[in-house]
C-alpha cells in the first residue's frame, strides 16, 4: 500500500484564517453545545448552527481577501517599481493605523527609487553622450577580455565597427599587451600597416564582484608631430639668425679681403685693412663654433647617476661657490633625495647666474649693493620643490622662456635654462620659472620627487 504524503504549504494569510479559526472555536463549540442542549425544534437548532458556521467563514474569506489584496497590491507596486513605472500607489480607505502607515511608507519608497531611477537615466545618458562626443577612444572589456563597450572615436581609431568586434578578445584590435601596461604612458602599437603612438591609460572596475577593464586611448600622433614641427621652425629660426650673424659678415669681409689682395699689400693702410678683417672672420668663426658646442651640449646630456643626498648638504654646498651672495637660507626640515649632485648643481648654477644677472640690471653703477637671493625648499604634495627667488627686472617674455638658443643677452648662448629643465625632467621632475606676485623679480622652482 503506497502511502501519499500530503505537502502542507504554509502561506502568511493562511496562518491569520488558523489564528481566526483557533480564537472562534472555543465560542462556537460553547455556542452549539448550548444549541444542542437547548430545548428547541431540531430545525432550528440546524438553522443557528448553519448561521453560526456561515458568518465565521465569510469572515474568515473576508479577512483572508483583505490580506491577499493588500500583499499582492504591495507585490504589484513593487515590481512596478523594478520594472521602471513609479506612477503605481497602494489604495487603502484606511487613513490611520499600521497599514496606513505601511502603505505611506510604501509610496515615499516608490518615488524615491522612482526618483533615483530617473537620475540615473539622464546621467547615463549625459554620460553616453561625453563618451561618443569624446576625441577619446574608450574600450571596455569584460574579465574575460572581451569587448563589451567602443565609442565612435575607438571606432574611428581602429576602422571598425563596434557590432562587428563586440564580444570577440582584444587581441584583434591588436590591444593585447595593453592591458599588462598598468595607470598611464605613452606607447606605440601596430594598427593595420601603421604604428601609433597614443597615450594609453588603463583602469579597473568592478560589475558582479568580476574585474572588468577601462582603456582609454588619446591619438597623439598629430599633436606630436605639430609640437615636432614647431620645434623645428623655432630651432631653424635660430640657427639661421645665429648662422647668419657670423656668415654674411665673414662673406662680406671676405670679399672686401678678396678685391684688397689686388692692390699693393705693402701699404701700410692695406696690411692693417686686411689683419682687421681675417681678426674679424677668426673672430666670427670662433663665436660660431661655441655656439656649435652649446648645441652639443644640450643634446648630449647624459642620463643622471642618482644617490642619496640631503637637500640642507645640497643647497649648503651650491651657495657656497657664490660668497659674494647675501643668501637668505630659510630653515625647514631636512630630508634625504636621490639625485646627480653635479648635474642638479648645474641646474641651479645656471638658475643662480641668471638671477645675479637680473639683479646687477636692476641696480645703477653708483649705488652697487651685495645681491641678496633667497634659497628655500620644501614638501608640497610629495614633491620637492627648490625655489630660488630674486629682485631683479623680472621676465618681460615668457613664451620664449624654454626655446632653445633664444636670448636677451649679448653674451648668452640660450640653453641655460633649456638645460636645467632638461637635468630636472631627467630627474623625472620639473622646473617652473614665474614672476613673482607680491614684489619685482622671479621665482624659479625645482621640482622633484621624493622617492
Amino acid at each position: 500500500m503506497t502511502k501519499i504524503k500530503r505537502k502542507i504549504v504554509k502561506s502568511y494569510e493562511g496562518d491569520i484564517i488558523r489564528l481566526v479559526l483557533l480564537a472562534t472555536a472555543l465560542p462556537s463549540t460553547l455556542l452549539f453545545y448550548f444549541v444542542i442542549s437547548a430545548g428547541i425544534s431540531i430545525y432550528l437548532k440546524i438553522l443557528i448552527i448553519l448561521f453560526v458556521v456561515i458568518v465565521t467563514g465569510y469572515s474568515c474569506f473576508s479577512i483572508w481577501q483583505k490580506i491577499t489584496y493588500q500583499l499582492r497590491t504591495s507585490i504589484n507596486i513593487i515590481e512596478s517599481v523594478i520594472f521602471g513605472d513609479g506612477t503605481t500607489r497602494p489604495v487603502s480607505r484606511y487613513k490611520q493605523g499600521a497599514l496606513a502607515e505601511f502603505n505611506h511608507t510604501l509610496t515615499g519608497l516608490s518615488s524615491a527609487i522612482s526618483t533615483h531611477k530617473q537620475e540615473l537615466k539622464e546621467q547615463q545618458l549625459l554620460l553616453t553622450k561625453i563618451i561618443n562626443q569624446i576625441d577619446v577612444a574608450i574600450i571596455t572589456t569584460d574579465h574575460n577580455n572581451a569587448i563589451v563597450l567602443m565609442n565612435p572615436s575607438a571606432e574611428k581609431l581602429f576602422a571598425c565597427r563596434f557590432e562587428a568586434v563586440i564580444g570577440g578578445p582584444i587581441n584583434q584590435l591588436g590591444l593585447q599587451d595593453a592591458l599588462n601596461v598598468g595607470g598611464q604612458k605613452v606607447v606605440e602599437f601596430q594598427l593595420k600597416q601603421h604604428r601609433k603612438k597614443v597615450y594609453l591609460h588603463v583602469d579597473k572596475y568592478l560589475v558582479n564582484t568580476q574585474t572588468h577593464n577601462l582603456i582609454f586611448i588619446t591619438d597623439i600622433q598629430q599633436l606630436l608631430r605639430e609640437e615636432e614641427r614647431i620645434a623645428w621652425q623655432r630651432l631653424v629660426r635660430v640657427l639661421s639668425h645665429e648662422i647668419n650673424n657670423s656668415l654674411a659678415p665673414i662673406a662680406s669681409i671676405s670679399e672686401s679681403l678678396a678685391k684688397l689682395t689686388r692692390a699693393d699689400l705693402t701699404q701700410a693702410d692695406n696690411k692693417a685693412d686686411l689683419h682687421q678683417g681675417l681678426c674679424v672672420i677668426s673672430e666670427r668663426a670662433h663665436s660660431l663654433n661655441t655656439f656649435i658646442k652649446s648645441y652639443q651640449q644640450l643634446s648630449t646630456l647624459p642620463p643622471p647617476v642618482k644617490s642619496l643626498m640631503s637637500v640642507a648638504d645640497f643647497i649648503l654646498s651650491t651657495t657656497a661657490l657664490y660668497p659674494q651672495i647675501n643668501w637668505q637660507l630659510p630653515k625647514s626640515p631636512d630630508i634625504s633625495f636621490f639625485v646627480d649632485c653635479q648635474q642638479l648643481q648645474q641646474a641651479l648654477v645656471n638658475l643662480i647666474t641668471n638671477a645675479i644677472e637680473a639683479s646687477n640690471t636692476n641696480q645703477s653703477a653708483s649705488n652697487k649693493e651685495p645681491i641678496s637671493l633667497t634659497l628655500q625648499w620644501k614638501i608640497s604634495e610629495g614633491k620637492l620643490l627648490i625655489q630660488l627667488l630674486d629682485s631683479g627686472v623680472g621676465i618681460a617674455n615668457i613664451d620664449n622662456l624654454f626655446v632653445p638658443f633664444y636670448t636677451t643677452k649679448t653674451q648668452g648662448s640660450g640653453i641655460g635654462l633649456v638645460l636645467s629643465r632638461q637635468i630636472a625632467m631627467n630627474h623625472d621632475g620639473d622646473l617652473h620659472i614665474e614672476n613673482r606676485d607680491t614684489q619685482r623679480g622671479v621665482q624659479a622652482t625645482i621640482v622633484l620627487p621624493t622617492r
